[in-house]
């Protein structure tokens, strides 16, 4: 068990850092804003529910007093290249840099397109609009997020002098490792956050001195949570508070030594899922197919032959 805990001096070095996030108008995403600002980051924030979003960021610097940190909102379309284009330009307009990327734009399962009594050779014809909701918001959404910030976390001047590593954070799910029985698409698509943090671990760091970083977090006390709520405090389960994801958040955004990690978040804690994968392959894989398999990631190295035709 590896688990995070959670360094005070990692977070106060996100002091005058330009964080773009997001999602951030609610729930984690409006904690994790909470936490950065209140650190003295200048966090440009960007959703799709403006009023929400603008609500919250007012009530928090009236509430939180004037620090040494600021908000700034955009409206974003997370599935919209364009739009997260304009998130980013936001950020270099105002404060001329982006040191830190997190990602916290997710939409959760709809009912009714997966289940036996609605689907015959006649409703099979109709795409379902939730299932391009989802994997555009959550999928496609991420993976634009995280080419878009490795453009802009390189410096953008020589003037530009910056210490350490800059850092994206994306935000997957405890479904996107663990079976989630009736969460179709939303599994799917957070299966697919945590594989590109895993296909690019190995890349970022040298091409472009960029730390990534997943984070997973189990039942925690959110819209989205919705009527599971109840049975969930009824089975004695914990719980994660918003606040509890963001820290972790914070933690693997401002700490040097997180990176390549995929952290489960339950009951406030917070335990990196890739060290056990990786420490224990030999056992759960077995010893010869974990050595061929390992040979094999070593001719591929860092995958950047793939598309030219050629190892």
């Amino acid at each position: 068990m590896s688990e995070i805990t959670l360094n005070s001096l990692n977070l106060s070095s996100v002091r005058d850092k330009v964080v773009v996030l997001a999602g951030g108008a609610q729930g984690i995403g409006a904690a994790t804003v909470s936490t950065l600002y209140r650190a003295g980051g200048h966090v440009v924030c960007g959703d799709w529910n403006e009023d929400a979003a603008r609500s919250y960021n007012n009530a928090l610097v009236a509430n939180a007093g004037n620090g040494t940190g600021s908000i700034q909102f955009v409206k974003v379309d997370i599935s919209k290249y364009e739009s997260q284009l304009e998130l980013f330009d936001a950020a270099i307009k105002t404060h001329g840099r982006v040191d830190i990327a997190i990602c916290c734009a997710a939409v959760g399962e709809q009912a009714g397109w997966f289940e036996p009594e609605s689907l015959d050779l006649e409703s099979v014809r109709t795409v379902p609009t939730p299932l391009a909701d989802i994997l555009d918001i959550n999928l496609k959404g991420s993976l634009y997020f995280t080419r878009i910030a490795l453009a802009y976390l390189r410096p953008q001047g020589p003037a530009e002098g910056r210490g350490g590593t800059r850092s994206i954070i994306l935000l997957s799910s405890v479904a996107g490792f663990k079976e989630s029985p009736g969460l179709f698409a939303y599994s799917a698509s957070k299966h697919g956050v945590l594989g590109i943090m895993r296909a690019l671990r190995l890349y970022t760091p040298a091409r472009f001195n960029v730390r990534i970083n997943v984070v997973c977090p189990w039942a925690t006390d959110t819209q989205m949570l919705g009527h599971v709520k109840t049975a969930w405090e009824a089975a004695g389960l914990p719980m994660n508070q918003p606040e509890d994801v963001a820290r972790i958040i914070c933690e693997l955004a401002t700490g040097e030594q997180h990176h390549g990690r995929a952290v489960f978040v339950g009951g406030g804690r917070g335990y990196d899922i890739e060290k056990g994968i990786n420490d224990l392959e030999p056992q759960w894989l077995g010893e010869e197919p974990a050595r061929a398999l390992n040979r094999g990631q070593q001719v591929l190295g860092m995958g950047e032959n793939w598309g030219k035709g050629k190892l």
